[in-house]
């Protein structure tokens, strides 16, 4: 699967809707303040478990690490963790972009950019850890899409999904790597 198709798929299925009305511009920002808090929590967590990094002091989820937490964060595969955490982070990075431009500062393209490379990295660990390849990921997703919107996005199909036909498409996607 090559990036323009997949860039051109993309853009077919994506919504002309955008109901700025329906939120208003502090729910937003109190929204990404939110989002952009815990991220950097999330953050401190993955540079602790996979830099060594002491967690900072001040860290709002501290618990007395006992030896079944041990055995439980154990059964998680850390590349698997490490891509998800990442990825979390890295969308932490361009809320704050879209946070800055909310408060009237020009969006900063350069960033995004590099966002867009980092988080690919993330996908690579997962991708990695899984055995399987983006292309794979790709397709199984276009075929997933096409389902669900036949001819183009439409809100009626992005509300209602036919969850088993979709999970039945990405098994067979499954199988075929």
């Amino acid at each position: 699967m090559d990036s323009t198709t997949y860039l051109q798929e993309s853009a077919r299925t994506a919504s002309a809707q955008f109901h700025a009305e329906l939120v208003d511009a502090a729910m937003l920002e109190t929204t990404l303040r939110h989002a952009i808090a815990t991220g950097e929590q999330v953050d401190a967590v993955k540079k602790t478990l996979f830099y060594g990094k002491a967690l900072p002091a001040n860290h709002p989820i501290q618990t007395a690490q006992g030896q079944d937490t041990q055995v439980q964060v154990q059964r998680l595969n850390p590349d698997v963790l490490h891509a998800a955490l990442g990825l979390y982070t890295e969308a932490t990075e361009l809320l704050e972009a879209c946070l800055a431009t909310l408060q009237g500062q020009p969006f900063d393209t350069v960033n995004a950019f590099e966002e867009c490379g980092d988080a690919e990295w993330y996908l690579a660990m997962l991708y990695r850890a899984l055995g399987r390849t983006p292309e794979a990921a790709k397709a199984a997703n276009i075929a997933k899409l096409r389902a669900r919107y036949p001819e183009k996005f439409a809100t009626a199909q992005a509300v209602q999904r036919d969850l088993d036909t979709e999970r039945q498409i990405l098994e067979s996607h499954a199988k075929s790597d």
